[in-house]
Order: structure tokens, then sequence, then C-alpha cells
């Protein structure tokens, strides 16, 4: 059979009918191929889309949380870096072995901690600074309940009144009366200083064997 076609439109037409008829056939095939692929595709586009969403969801709440914070944060009035380098700051602060209970305000029995703290520039050598103090003693020896057998904050208008430089002390002095007594002679000190200067926070922990228990301990 022979197909004859004259003239330069039916030449076009018919190779468009070829070619339609080719896809046609051929490009139903392929699509039933891949079809799980596009399937695939379209779902992991529409996670992925999801995802993009919660992260931006996810920021803007941060944002507007960090925001919440700062209006509710009273800033700290200090120094330019390059201002602080060239003064002598705080590095380091250190609960000192002179700590150990004590007769606080003459009592009769032991009542509380004296505990004894340096703050420190580079090179361990003693810096008075003002700042806010919290001290805090564990009684790490105790089976049952909570160890910590107690918690005092002193502020910067406290604190400066607590130093001592006089016969080679040159170191702070906190009384640390206790609601409830160590059991045991190891101690647990932990001391958190903000530096009024600098903002700057610094912490210090030691233990110190503690060489007289009061009378009267906890529990009886």
């Amino acid at each position: 059979m022979r197909c004859i076609f004259k003239g330069p439109g039916l030449v076009v037409a018919a190779l468009l009918g070829c070619g339609l008829f080719i896809l046609g056939t051929g490009g139903c095939a392929n699509y039933k191929n891949n079809a799980p692929f596009y399937s695939q595709n379209v779902k992991l586009q529409n996670k992925n889309t999801a995802l993009q969403a919660a992260i931006h969801r996810q920021k803007s709440t941060i944002a507007e949380l960090k925001a919440q914070l700062a209006a509710h944060t009273v800033p700290v009035a200090t120094l330019a870096p390059k201002r602080l380098s060239e003064l002598f700051t705080v590095s380091a602060v250190r609960v000192t072995a002179d700590t150990a209970v004590a007769h606080l305000k003459n009592a009769k029995a032991l009542n509380g901690f004296r505990v004894f703290v340096r703050t420190l520039m580079p090179g361990n050598l003693v810096l008075p600074a003002t700042g806010t103090f919290t001290i805090e003693a564990f009684d790490l020896g105790i089976a049952h309940g909570s160890q910590r057998i107690g918690q005092w904050v002193f502020t910067p208008q406290q604190s400066k009144k607590l130093w001592y430089g006089n016969f080679g002390l040159n170191e702070f002095c906190f009384n640390c009366p206790w609601k409830k007594p160590p059991v045991n002679h190891s101690i647990t000190f932990h001391l958190t200083f903000k530096d009024a200067l600098t903002g700057r926070v610094f912490t210090n922990q030691r233990v110190i064997k503690i060489k007289a228990l009061p009378t009267v301990q906890a529990g009886k």
C-alpha cells in the first residue's frame, strides 16, 4: 500500500500525525513506568515545604521570645570591651580553705558557716571586686532527701561591706547561717559570682573538711 502526499501542507500534517502517534504510545508507557517516582517526588516536595514552614514558624517564635526576654531584662551598664581590656578585671573566683563552721553572732552552739572568698585577676592576684555572690552548700553524704543544706545570696551593696583586707586576709567573709545543719565532715561549696563591673559570671566549687559538727544534727 502506498501513501501519496501531495503538497507541502500534506507532508507536514503527516509528519505531525506520526509524531503524535509515537508520543501517545511511548509517552503513556513511560508515564506508567515512572508514575511511582513522580508520586514520591511530589510527596517529598510537599514534605520539604512543610518543614520549611515549620522552621520559619520556629524562628519567628524564638525571635519573639528573645524580644520578650530583652524587654524584661535590665541591661547591665558596663564599659566597651576595648575599655575593659585596659583595666584590671576579675578572671576567676575561689572559695578559700579558711571556710569553716562558726558560732555566728556569738551563738553558744555552732549555727552556720563562715565562707571566705577571693576574687582574682590573671596570675591569681587578688583583686577586690563587688558583685552578686551566690553560695550553696551540699552535704553529699546525705543518703536520703536533698543534699543541698543551704543557699545564700549577697548583693553588691552587701558584699562591698564584707571585704577584709587587714592582717593579710584580702578576701570576702560571708556569714551563712544554716537551716539544715551538716551531718558529715565533707561539705561541698559552690560559688557563683556575677561581676558588677563587667556583668560576667564566674563559678568555683570546693570541698571543705569540717572539723566539728553541730551538737544537734539534722533528723534528731
